[in-house]
């Protein structure tokens, strides 16, 4: 079940600055995504970062595979918006850069300062295309679950 946004996000007492520092670089890599000629290149960068950290803990994993599925749902946003663009003009594509470039950047920073306090995060407006086997059965939110 979906953890209600006004319940406090599942902390992990166990992730050092280490980990939440590489956790944070998932997240603020892919602000590179706000700026249309270099959305790429935030996607590249999250998904650099979460393969090759991604074994260190289930932390760094956790994070760095929602901030690649956001990214790959920006990159699917942003190509909406183009798309209509093409068909309905480009007040439409611009609106919609705007309006993907404003989520890009939110909840980057959002991802990030949660990461740097040792939170779990989930983005908002995220397609989830990777996941992980034991969220998919609900172990993870039990492990992680608030003790109150």
């Amino acid at each position: 079940m979906p953890r209600s946004p006004f319940q406090p996000a599942p902390i992990d007492p166990n992730a050092d600055s280490s980990q939440r520092n590489w956790s944070q670089w998932t997240h603020l890599v892919g602000l590179l995504s706000a700026f249309p000629w270099v959305t790429f290149v935030g996607l590249i960068g999250t998904a650099g970062l979460w393969l090759v950290r991604r074994n260190q803990s289930e932390f760094i994993d956790d994070h760095g595979r929602e901030a690649l599925n956001f990214q790959i749902s920006i990159l699917l946003y942003s190509s909406a918006g183009t798309l209509a663009s093409m068909f309905a003009g480009g007040s439409v594509g611009a609106l919609a850069a705007v309006a993907v470039g404003a989520l890009t950047i939110y909840g980057g920073i959002r991802g990030a300062t949660a990461a740097g306090r040792g939170e779990y995060f989930r983005y908002p407006m995220c397609l989830r295309f990777i996941h992980d086997g034991d969220e998919i059965l609900g172990r993870r939110a039990a492990r992680h679950a608030a003790p109150y």
